[in-house]
């Protein structure tokens, strides 16, 4: 039995969505659902799907335009729909695969008659309403330039000669009582105007005209774009004016259906209150909020080295497959497999300090090292499906070490569209050059670039996020050069990814993705390292003892309990 979509569904999967099904007009796809919906030959619409990943930053601040689009074009529905897909979610890895997401969020046109995943058309993901619905008319536009169905709006322009009677200009609206002819210069607006009009297609008929039709010196029409509505068996027009958006769209609804008040729809959304702790007047509260979690190191790799690792193409090859194997060595040699409780001692990280053992990072760190040898077996290059499946099957052997399950630790947010994976990402970028650094204290050849452009190949190589990865990689190479001028020696390497991070904090601060109860703070806050602080400016010893203490000591994965 085929499996289809509507607005109302809820997609399968434990990730949270950026949009609510049965509120914003957005089709949920998953993997059970997309070909039997999009696929459907008994289509007489399009779909134009978004594919994102709820952690991306670039998506969430994405969404609100997404949103709002959508709600702009909810009456073209008939013509096209507008869908969105999860590619976070592991049950819907294959179906983001077949559709070539390689970034996001990542937008694609399907025509009406698509029946294959290569009928997909990319689109630009513009941060701008005005832009995206130009887009999809386009797109919609040019579909039925190549197949003019019957039940669309009649996008070719109206023909006008000396043979031609007022009667003729009504052709193909045998019911409707109004005909609205939009005249332009220039291909501009009157697609989306057809397209608004077309849910009135049983009483109102629309076709467009261009600025040389014999009709525009018939009526006298010097400016454009301009609309005129008829009335039937009535050669005078009972409507005409210079096209204004949605005002003329109005006006001609209202002069169709007389005492009926046309309005906008509005959209409800319902915002749930939080429990934000404020850390000025309650900072030992917030302070507790803060801590380096084995559950979110784990989760975070896991993601890392699977999903967005097969995500990137079907072959790892040149320079991604370097960048990976670069990657999993750093992981294998580095991934802390110790918890080392806070001491002063930690500064000069001397392995006498009381540690304990992470039983689950423990075994992951046999993972990346049977990853590495499995990479330096290859020549150069692996398919994503020979990865996956020794990736599974090394995680099978050491017992499933990621808690893929688990919920977020110190990085959930106080709501479910913030933070998670890149709050873990970073913190496990942050945690490695702490442990390369207590890892090599005798290790004089040692190389403190290496960890630094491990992490930075892999970000380029298959960070999903395309704008966050832009970011980074302009910051890295451009705004703060990631060379061997500022990392020299071992401590630089944890001062290096300190200040890179708060560079993209103040970037972010303010910003749509910014969780209230986790400010965008010049890390580590007053309230966590008040000796930090020193006249308006950081120690950059104290921060360096701070970051050491801080990434060193990890709550173990059974010992996490929730936070309030």
């Amino acid at each position: 039995m085929a499996a289809k979509a509507s607005l109302s569904y809820m997609p399968k999967g434990s990730n949270p969505l950026l949009y609510k099904p049965g509120v914003d007009p957005i089709v949920h796809l998953d993997q059970d659902t997309f070909e039997d919906t999009v696929f459907d030959p008994a289509n007489t619409n399009g779909y134009f799907v978004e594919y994102y990943a709820d952690w991306c930053g670039h998506c969430r601040a994405f969404a609100p335009f997404y949103r709002e689009f959508a709600n702009s074009v909810s009456d073209w529905s008939d013509v096209v729909k507008v869908g969105a897909v999860n590619c976070a979610d592991s049950g819907n890895t294959q179906v983001c695969r077949s559709n070539g997401v390689i970034y996001f969020p990542m937008i694609k046109y399907f025509p009406r008659y698509a029946s294959s995943y290569n009928d997909g058309i990319v689109v630009d993901a513009a941060h701008n309403v005005a832009n995206l619905k130009d887009q999809l008319a386009s797109k919609v536009v040019n579909e039925f330039m190549r197949t003019p169905y019957s039940d669309w709006p009649n996008f070719q322009y109206l023909s006008v000669n000396s043979n031609t009677r007022y009667d003729d200009l009504w052709a193909g609206f045998n019911s409707a009582n109004f005909l609205v002819i939009f005249f332009e210069q220039f291909e501009s607006d009157a697609s989306k105007f057809m397209l608004d009009l077309h849910p009135f297609r049983n009483q109102i008929g629309v076709r467009r005209a261009l600025a040389t039709s014999p009709l525009v010196g018939m009526l006298h029409i010097t400016t454009f774009p301009y609309v005129a509505m008829f009335r039937r068996g009535d050669q005078q027009a009972i409507y005409m004016g210079p096209y204004g958006s949605s005002s003329s769209v109005k006006e001609i609804l209202n002069r169709a259906q007389p005492g009926q008040v046309v309005t906008t729809p509005r959209v409800i959304t319902t915002t749930k209150k939080m429990d934000i702790i404020d850390c000025d007047g309650e900072p030992h509260r917030c302070e507790a909020l803060y801590f380096v979690s084995e559950t979110d190191l784990l989760k975070a790799m896991h993601y890392a080295l699977l999903d967005e690792v097969i995500r990137s193409s079907n072959y790892i090859q040149g320079q991604n497959f370097t960048n990976l194997y670069n990657f999993v060595s750093l992981l294998s040699e580095h991934f802390p497999s110790l918890t080392f409780a806070n001491s002063p001692s930690l500064r000069r990280a001397k392995r006498a300090v009381a540690s304990t053992i992470l039983k689950k990072s423990e075994r992951a760190r046999l993972v990346f090292s049977h990853l590495k040898q499995f990479l330096e077996q290859k020549p150069g290059f692996v398919s994503a499906q020979e990865w996956q499946n020794q990736f599974e099957s090394v995680e099978r052997v050491y017992a499933h070490p990621f808690p893929t399950n688990a919920s977020w630790q110190q990085c959930q947010g106080s709501s479910p569209q913030f933070r998670g994976y890149t709050c873990g990402l970073w913190t496990t970028f942050h945690t490695l050059t702490v442990h390369a650094y207590m890892d090599t204290m005798k290790n004089r050849n040692f190389n403190p670039l290496k960890p630094l452009k491990a992490i930075q190949g892999w970000v380029n190589s298959f960070f999903g996020c395309e704008h966050c990865r832009q970011h980074f990689m302009q910051m890295t190479k451009t705004i703060f050069p990631l060379n061997d001028r500022r990392v020299r020696v071992r401590h630089d390497m944890i001062m290096y990814l300190w200040r890179a991070h708060n560079i993209v904090n103040h970037r972010l601060h303010g910003d749509v993705t910014e969780d209230p109860q986790f400010i965008k703070y010049q890390f580590p806050p007053l309230f966590l390292c008040p000796m930090c602080h020193s006249g308006g400016h950081f120690s950059r010893r104290q921060v360096r003892n701070f970051l050491l203490r801080y990434y060193a000591n990890i709550k173990p994965h059974h010992r996490i309990h929730s936070r309030r």
